[in-house]
């Protein structure tokens, strides 16, 4: 049987006065205020809120749907469409939400229109966002990340950080992955809407920690991948200073410092 989305966001956005002290309309407002450059931007405040992932990332695609529920026709008839304000108001206090099991899963894309029944929800729209685009000298890895749906924020923010400590890096697209080399490629990135799994060569000789993993590297990751260890990757948490310097380590690993 077909996941009732339109249910869950009527769920959702119900409680989201009784959890945040915040509406919906509310929230719409709040977010504009904040004039955030990026829509991943707007995700990672929301996430500073106190909302989980795939709650911060659906409200990001309601804010970016002009304030409209998603799934509008079945939405409840007092969420009005958001219209911002004039003049700019003082934030009200509220309550993030730290626990709403039912709504523990990745936000779903975009629905097709009325008349088409599809079995799964279609990928989002492959339009990245601004400042998402890979750096000069990488190949357009939009065609990967929108095989990532509801996890496309995390992949981009994952890249993002990688730069960081390993401004050299460069990212290489694949059928279903992406490829980090600085120049030999030490790390491969594999795309699902379901999960992303970071690979990492980080040699035979070392046994992992609480992070990452020994595991073996499936196949089709390319010739030059030899990766030992790896991570799965479901929240943006996970992405901290402990995962960046394993990282960097297995690109020094591998391109001798």
């Amino acid at each position: 049987m077909a996941t009732d989305y339109g249910e869950k966001e009527r769920e959702f956005l119900d409680g989201l006065k009784e959890s945040t002290g915040r509406d919906l309309a509310e929230w719409m407002t709040v977010i504009t205020e904040k004039n955030l450059p990026h829509r991943n931007d707007i995700i990672d405040w929301l996430r500073h809120q106190g909302f989980m992932f795939s709650q911060a990332s659906w409200l990001e695609r309601i804010h970016h749907n002009g304030g409209r529920p998603i799934y509008a026709d079945g939405a409840s008839a007092n969420l009005m469409a958001f219209r911002p304000p004039r003049e700019r108001a003082e934030p009200k206090p509220g309550i993030p939400a730290n626990d709403q099991a039912a709504l523990d899963e990745p936000p779903q894309p975009m629905p097709a229109p009325a008349r088409a029944a599809p079995r799964e929800p279609p990928p989002p729209p492959p339009a990245a966002a601004p400042g998402s685009t890979p750096a000069e000298g990488n190949e357009d890895l939009t065609p990967v990340l929108a095989k990532a749906k509801a996890y496309r924020p995390l992949a981009q923010h994952l890249i993002t950080q990688i730069k960081t400590v390993r401004p050299d890096a460069r990212f290489l697209a694949r059928a279903a992955s992406i490829a980090m080399t600085a120049p030999e490629e030490f790390a491969v990135l594999t795309v699902t809407g379901k999960e992303l799994r970071l690979y990492l060569a980080l040699g035979d000789d070392e046994d992992g920690s609480d992070v990452v993993k020994k595991a073996p590297a499936p196949s089709g990751l390319g010739k030059g991948a030899k990766p030992t260890h790896m991570l799965v990757l479901t929240d943006a948490r996970q992405i901290d200073r402990r995962l960046l310097d394993i990282v960097a380590r297995a690109a020094a690993k591998v391109n001798n410092g």
